[in-house]
């Protein structure tokens, strides 16, 4: 009675779904899905109530449901409602394939479905596989060897379940192409592996290892980069934790560009102390702050406050045209003012406060 009463609320009927599923796949195919038992089905699916299932689907699914793809997506052997409805927003076509790709699987003993298996080797829930899934359904193209040697190969180097599951385009690369990229890296020293190593271009994967190789230089087998930061400022690094709170984006600088831009900073007559108490400068453009200290020298001055690098497109240049609007007379008994408190209008003339 459940199950006429589930059919009847789906209307599902051999017509319907022949009318769709005739015109994208040959007629065996579709005959021997039609041969499936309503009572296999059922079986395999776990027993829900049909106002459950209603009411769980229905507003997931909208306008994407087509009561001809429910049989084909009972098919699929899914071990709950939710799991499925992903599935019902793809087209039949592809949902015919799957379904081949499924039966396949269950015929060899591989799985009953690649989502469970998928989600057993990962050790993530199959409600956010499903989802990830039905979005790369290319995993049911793949030979199920071709999937189970690739995610074999990932978690033996350590790659995180949660990258590989946000990635999932690693899977179309050979087993062994993706044992040679991650092996690569992780001879460099590189302890967090990515899937993105693997299909990166070997421009861009020599660039990190270039960057990878310095940082390790720089930093040596210990030193972490807030200890670094603190050294070199000459602060502890208690302060340069409070100065990443104010400053979050100090927390993604790499330690190349730090060094670098430290050492330019120096060599341009700023001292450390100058560099700890405005250290939002270490997270602005190295080339934009270049390009700001040669417009301000041309324009006359000498001692320069770190924030006023810092300032926006627009303050910036508000700022280098009041400057330039200042007569020669204004510049001159000003300019020995000292600069470096220039945001303090009680040094500047009226025009600049």
């Amino acid at each position: 009675m459940i199950l006429r009463s589930l059919f009847s609320v789906l209307s599902l009927s051999s017509n319907n779904l022949t009318s769709n599923v005739y015109k994208v796949t040959s007629p065996t195919t579709w005959k021997s899905i039609l041969k499936i038992s309503p009572c296999n089905i059922y079986i395999r699916t776990i027993t829900v109530s049909t106002a459950s299932y209603k009411s769980r689907t229905r507003t997931k699914l909208k306008s994407d449901f087509d009561s001809s793809k429910a049989r084909i997506v009972l098919g699929l052997n899914f071990q709950s409602p939710e799991d499925a409805v992903p599935f019902y927003k793809l087209p039949v076509k592809t949902l015919v394939h799957i379904h081949n790709t499924t039966k396949e699987d269950v015929k060899k003993g591989f799985c009953k479905n690649r989502l469970y298996y998928i989600s057993s080797r990962l050790k993530v829930p199959p409600s956010i596989v499903t989802e990830k899934l039905a979005k790369r359904t290319f995993i049911y193209s793949l030979s199920f060897d071709w999937i189970e040697k690739a995610l074999d190969v990932l978690l033996e180097m350590n790659v995180s379940a949660d990258r590989i599951l946000r990635d999932l385009w690693v899977l179309k690369y050979h087993h062994e192409t993706i044992y040679e990229r991650l092996q690569r890296v992780k001879s460099m020293g590189v302890e967090n592996l990515y899937p993105w190593m693997v299909r990166c271009s070997e421009d861009i994967l020599n660039r990190f290892l270039a960057i990878s190789q310095e940082t390790k230089d720089i930093l040596g087998d210990s030193v972490s980069k807030q200890t670094y930061l603190a050294n070199r400022l000459n602060v502890s690094p208690d302060t340069i934790q409070d100065m990443c709170l104010k400053i979050p984006a100090l927390k993604a600088i790499r330690v190349t560009k730090v060094k670098h831009f430290l050492d330019f900073l120096i060599a341009e007559g700023f001292d450390v102390e100058e560099i700890a108490s405005k250290p939002r400068v270490l997270s602005a453009s190295q080339k934009t702050v270049k390009l700001r200290l040669d417009r301000l020298r041309e324009l006359g001055l000498n001692q320069i406050n770190l924030n006023v690098l810092c300032r926006s497109k627009k303050d910036f240049k508000k700022y280098c045209e009041s400057i330039e609007s200042l007569s020669k007379e204004d510049y001159k008994s000003h300019a020995r003012c000292n600069v470096r408190h220039v945001t303090d209008s009680t040094y500047l003339p009226r025009r600049l406060r």
